[in-house]
C-alpha cells in the first residue's frame, strides 16, 4: 500500500541519504565547490534550517512516499523564492503564482516506472489544491531521467505543459 506523508522531525531520518544530504536547490553558485567546502554535518544543518523556515513560511514542503511503511520516495516543493538555484536555469524563472516542485525522486531504481512517482505527484497535486494553490511548475529534463524532478515525458504524461524551453531543462506547468 502506498501513502504520502509530510516530513517532520520524527521521520526526517527516513529520507534517503541522497536527498537528506543534498542542498542543490538551497544554494547557488558552483554546486561542487559548495559541497567540497562544507562537512556532511553542515550540509544536514543547512537542510534542516531550510526545512524549518520553509515549513513556517510556506507550509509542508517535504513529503515521503511509503510502500508498505518503507520509505521509497521524496518530494521537495515550495514557493520559488525558497530555491536560489532557480536563477541558474535558462528556461526560468518559475512564476510566483505556482508552487515549484524541486524534487520528485524514487529512491531505488528497481521501483521506478511502477507508478510510485505518479502516485506521489497525484497526491502532491491533491494536497496543493486543498491548500488553494492554482499551479505547480518544475524544470523537467529532456534527454535523460537523471534529474531531481524527473524526465520531461513524465510530466507531459501527467498534463503539464511546456511554458519555456530554452535548454535541456524546460519549465513545465500544471494548472490545478
Amino acid at each position: 500500500m502506498l501513502k504520502l506523508a509530510p516530513v517532520k522531525i520524527e521521520n526526517l531520518y527516513e529520507i534517503d541519504k541522497s536527498c537528506r544530504f543534498c542542498i542543490y536547490w538551497q544554494t547557488s553558485g558552483n554546486y561542487m565547490e559548495v559541497m567540497e567546502s562544507i562537512s556532511g554535518q553542515e550540509i544536514e544543518e543547512i537542510k534542516r534550517k531550510w526545512h524549518a523556515e520553509t515549513n513556517q513560511r510556506f507550509g509542508n514542503s517535504w513529503f515521503l512516499a511509503y510502500l508498505s511503511n518503507v520509505p521509497v520516495g521524496f518530494i521537495q516543493c515550495a514557493s520559488p523564492r525558497f530555491f536560489p538555484r532557480i536563477k541558474n536555469y535558462n528556461s526560468g524563472p518559475p512564476t510566483n503564482d505556482a508552487v515549484f516542485l524541486a524534487c520528485l525522486y524514487v529512491f531505488r531504481r528497481e521501483l521506478r516506472r511502477r507508478g510510485i512517482g505518479s502516485f506521489m505527484l497525484e497526491k502532491l497535486v491533491e494536497n496543493l489544491k486543498q491548500q488553494g494553490f492554482k499551479a505547480v511548475e518544475t524544470f523537467a529534463r529532456k534527454g535523460s531521467d537523471n534529474n531531481p524532478s524527473g524526465p520531461l515525458r513524465f510530466y507531459l504524461k501527467h498534463g503539464f505543459k511546456v511554458i519555456s524551453d530554452k535548454d535541456e531543462f524546460p519549465l513545465v506547468r500544471l494548472e490545478i
